[in-house]
């Protein structure tokens, strides 16, 4: 996917390199964090002035960054997919307040099966067909792993009322199409679903989990994921010449 050690080129570009850790939940289930550096790639300053000085390379860059990731789902909004694919779950009441219970997936649970491998050798027709049957895939599976639930109801709330604040920043602000800031030069990405994170659709499809995939397009950005990616690999899984030789390279 990322097309290392070939001649071609990965989903984001050519690779020059990555870093990864996996950690452990506290349900024990493990999940990556990845690194990737663009070959080429400028600098966040640079990108800032070009895009706001160069109408070509700000074309060519918003193109490439709407290729790198997407914020919707392929065919509708996601709450007219939720009235489609789920319904309600029982309420309940708990202390004298009506609770909502679990919604009810009316479709397998896309996490649970495997992507369908285009044919070799398609007409044209079937590539149509086949891309049609993915774009639907991708669709079930961002809505089966990738929705963060409206009523924040799995502990992602911090801070006490009225300062409240979800940790994992929903609901996103929207936007209806890619563009950039003239006063500030950052990037406002297009983004018509305020509950899903944004993703790569071919990962999605691989991987059948939730993915999130952000380039990072500010140094406050760029220092932030350091300090973040630093945290995990200091770990004490890992010994002390490991951790501090990579700080140093990234």
């Amino acid at each position: 996917m990322l097309g290392l050690d070939t001649e071609r080129k990965g989903l984001f570009g050519q690779t020059a390199a990555y870093y990864g850790t996996v950690e452990e939940q506290g349900r024990k289930t493990l999940h990556l964090h990845l690194l990737v550096w663009i070959e080429g790639c400028p600098s966040p300053q640079e990108i800032r002035e070009r895009l706001l000085g160069d109408e070509s390379f700000r074309t060519r860059f918003l193109s490439w960054l709407e290729s790198c990731h997407t914020g919707d789902f392929f065919s509708e909004r996601g709450d007219v997919l939720q009235h489609k694919w789920e319904e309600p779950g029982p309420e309940r009441l708990v202390n004298g307040r009506v609770k909502k219970g679990k919604p009810v997936l009316l479709i397998r649970d896309a996490a649970t099966t495997l992507p369908r491998r285009p044919p070799r050798d398609m007409a044209d027709t079937e590539i149509q067909q086949w891309y049609a049957s993915h774009r639907l895939d991708v669709d079930q599976v961002i809505f089966c792993s990738n929705r963060h639930d409206p009523e924040h109801g799995h502990g992602c709330m911090r801070g006490e009322p009225p300062d409240e604040y979800c940790r994992a920043r929903f609901p996103r602000e929207l936007y209806a199409d890619t563009l950039v800031d003239q006063s500030s030069g950052a990037v406002r990405f297009k983004k018509q679903d305020a509950w899903i994170n944004t993703y790569h659709p071919l990962l999605s499809s691989a991987l059948r989990c939730n993915t999130d995939v952000t380039c990072l397009l500010s140094g406050t950005q760029v220092r932030a994921i350091i300090a973040y990616v630093t945290d995990y690999v200091t770990k004490s899984s890992l010994t002390t010449h490991t951790f501090f030789q990579t700080i140093r390279t990234v």
